[in-house]
């Protein structure tokens, strides 16, 4: 059968779908295993088909009449459960039909079948929201209640895929209600009189001795001149915190949540939709036109500083990708040894498998005095220089040039270029670091290169228009880049005169290049041999329980017997380090503490951002940063595994062999002078260029195919 019909039948009710597929299909429909098809489409229209064929069966067996007089036509009541059918829209915009199995998903789910039915009885974005604050109140609360049930079970992956949908459909519908019904709570809340506290001269509003106040009620004139707080809390029945957030959702906010929402197939939330207060403004269509003709790339941008709107530059690029997947590349090996130069080398674990392909690291530059003397540890071939790259710039630029390194591999500090930046950023040396790369680039004159830094590094810049002469840093990197992203500067340095450099651009997720870990940075590849290719991705992202599945359940305090695969107690005072196992032991998989009843909640524990959350099994690791052993870090905790009393095990961060894991250190061993600083070797894991993801950038250098043989040493 041609797939166009069938995927014109997965957009279908179930008689429709019949007519297309055909008659045909539908006698052997039973057989078909629908876990072997590959097209969910084609999945849809066979699952509508076979549920229109159920049913036209269990009409036709409920048919009770009497065939020998006295009996009447009417089929009695269907001994199955309630189907309800819906349509939703997959993410390409075809629209398909839902059977949604009340009884079935009852069992699946433990909700009762009333709940499922009102939730499914179905509801409109158009619904009017109630004036009356009674009324307006609990309709919040049930839109809410609705909208969690809602998103509770289009998670849960026990339900078809296709239920799971329609419960996201309806979950985003319920919240953009209960989301409706705060912006018409915050607009009373904003006309809420502010006052500065109780007035003390109360007398003449109760004073007997005065003919005009002696119908006067004290318990009038105190209610008229409740603080805001009290009205809050007495009228409204919530803190000041809360009203403060409510008073700044706006319809505006709530319509652009209800959109990424379904773009990014997510349930609304109104921290989320907040957050597009802290977003540059939309462009006008004016700015937009200017946009296109000018070919800038420009967006606005509000410098915090001075207010000022201007035009920022945002880099552009395309990034040339390898076809070849990584299995057919891993067993590469250069035929010539390939000496290489790394500057600001940290711990230099990027070329941790870059020695069995024929990659040998013979000179390295790191600040550190300490961390220097840890990568000529683990590198004993590799000469470390330590102290700023600046101090040692000659010393290294003739090193380089002596030792005949042909690739540079430039991992610079990224702190200035984040997103959060430090504080006196503008006044910070490392900002200036790329113009020496260049100029050391241009003295050098390396084969090849690889340059990593964080995600915004490419799109940075400082505007012209933005004062910097009290920041004498800032202005000079102002000065050299003239309205340039530091991309274009690369670029045009780069490609002029006699360097002849091919440059591609990418900016990527490790997770898809043999990591279990999602980590965004920018990186540029450059040779003068041709175009260095931007290696294979893997179809799907690697999770956390193919990197640490294996190993054994540890708590806080506990040793497996493991190298490095042990787990430190919580706080020093023995008490506080039992009441957090206590709450992170009813903490489930991928949750906050925040998200625990009242007894099992703990200050800034999931108060704020996901710190003490724990990690999810189906999905990479967050970013190992240099926080990864702290329990009140980033979403540092170890996922769990449920136990049968309900509670979760691995209170605790994640070991140091399983942040080596994460981070695609296989068999690592840390230099025995280090061996008892963990503070130290951890703070070094969440500063590291990932090995997988640089060797498979490495596997795909401009070389030649001549210039390589086949091996039987691969990393994984």
């Amino acid at each position: 059968m041609a797939e166009k019909s069938i995927l014109e039948a997965a957009n279908q009710n179930g008689f429709v779908a019949q007519k297309i597929v055909g008659d045909t299909m539908l006698s052997i429909i039973d057989d078909i295993d629908f876990s072997n098809i590959s097209s969910s489409a084609i999945c849809a229209a066979l699952n509508n088909a076979k549920k229109f064929k159920d049913r036209q069966a269990q009409n036709d067996n409920a048919y009770n009449g009497d065939d020998n007089g006295g009996g009447d036509d009417t089929p009695s009541p269907s001994p199955t459960s309630i189907v309800i059918e819906d349509s939703i829209e997959d993410s390409n915009g075809n629209s398909y039909q839902v059977f949604i199995d009340v009884d079935e998903v009852s069992k699946r789910t433990h909700i009762s079948k009333n709940e499922l039915i009102e939730l499914c009885s179905g509801t409109s974005t158009s619904v009017s929201i109630p004036s009356d604050l009674t009324d307006l109140n609990k309709f919040i609360t049930v839109s809410q209640g609705t909208a969690n049930i809602a998103k509770k079970l289009s998670k849960r992956k026990i339900l078809p895929p296709e239920t799971r949908a329609y419960f996201l459909k309806r979950a985003q519908e319920y919240a953009y209600l209960w989301l409706k019904g705060e912006v018409q709570l915050s607009e009373e809340i904003r006309q809420i009189v502010k006052r500065q506290g109780k007035r003390s001269d109360l007398k003449a509003a109760n004073d007997n001795k005065k003919t005009k106040r002696k119908t006067a009620r004290m318990d009038d004139v105190l209610r008229e001149l409740r603080t805001k707080k009290e009205v809050l809390a007495q009228d409204y029945g919530i803190g000041y915190t809360q009203a403060s957030q409510l008073a700044r959702l706006t319809d505006e906010l709530v319509e652009k949540e209800l959109d990424y929402a379904k773009k990014h197939n997510e349930t609304l939330s109104r921290k989320h939709a907040l957050s597009f207060l802290n977003q540059p403004p939309d462009l006008t269509d004016e700015e937009k036109a200017e946009m296109d003709t000018t070919g800038t790339g420009m967006e606005t941008e509000t410098i915090t500083e001075t207010g000022v709107k201007v035009k920022k530059p945002k880099f552009k690029f395309e990034t040339i990708r390898s076809t070849i997947p990584f299995e057919q590349r891993k067993k590469r090996k250069l035929k010539h040894k390939m000496p290489y130069c790394h500057l600001f080398a940290c711990a230099m674990s990027d070329g941790y498998y870059l020695e069995q392909h024929g990659f040998e690291c013979v000179l390295a530059n790191e600040r550190d005095p300490n961390i220097a003397e840890y990568c000529a540890l683990m590198y004993p071939k590799a000469e470390v220089l330590d102290k700023d790259f600046r101090v040692r710039y000659d010393e290294l630029a003739e090193k380089f040039k002596k030792k005949q390194c042909q690739l540079l591999v430039i991992t610079p500090p990224c702190q200035t270029f984040c997103p959060q930046k430090p504080k006196g950023w503008r006044d910070d040396d490392r900002l200036t670091l790329v113009i020496d790369i260049i100029r050391f680039i241009k003295e050098t004159r390396p084969k090849h290169i690889i340059l990593e830094n964080a995600r915004d590094f490419f799109s940075f810049s400082l505007p012209l228009v933005e004062n910097l002469t009290t920041h004498p840093i800032a202005e000079e990197l102002q000065k050299i880049l003239n309205g340039r992203t530091i991309g274009d500067y690369l670029q045009d340095e780069l490609t002029a005169g006699d360097l002849g450099y091919h440059l591609n651009f990418a900016i990527e997720d490790a997770c898809f290049y043999g990591s279990s870990q999602s980590r965004v940075r920018s990186i540029m590849l450059a040779s003068t041999e041709g175009v260095w290719e931007w290696p294979c991705a893997e179809k799907f992202a690697k999770s956390l329980w193919e990197t640490i599945g294996h190993l054994p359940s540890l708590e806080a305090g506990e040793d497996s017997g493991i190298p490095y695969h042990k787990a430190s107690p919580l706080h020093n005072d023995k008490a506080i380090n039992e009441q957090i196992i206590e709450a992170l032991a009813h903490t489930s998989t991928g949750r906050c503490p925040i998200d625990n009843a009242p007894k099992y909640q703990l200050p800034g524990f999931g108060f704020y951002g996901a710190k003490g959350a724990r990690k999810f099994w189906d999905k990479p690791s967050n970013t190992i940063d240099t926080g990864n052993g702290s329990v009140v870090g980033l979403r540092t905790i170890h996922p769990g595994r449920l136990r049968k009393d309900g509670t979760y095990s691995d209170a605790r961060p994640l070991t140091l062999l399983e942040v080596f894991l994460v981070n695609g250190l296989e068999n690592y061993e840390v230099p025995d002078k280090f061996k008892n600083n963990e503070r130290f070797v951890r703070k070094l894991m969440g500063e590291i260029f990932l090995p997988k993801l640089c060797e498979r950038i490495s596997l795909e250098i401009p070389v030649g195919d001549e210039e390589w043989e086949e091996t039987d040493n691969a990393s994984e």
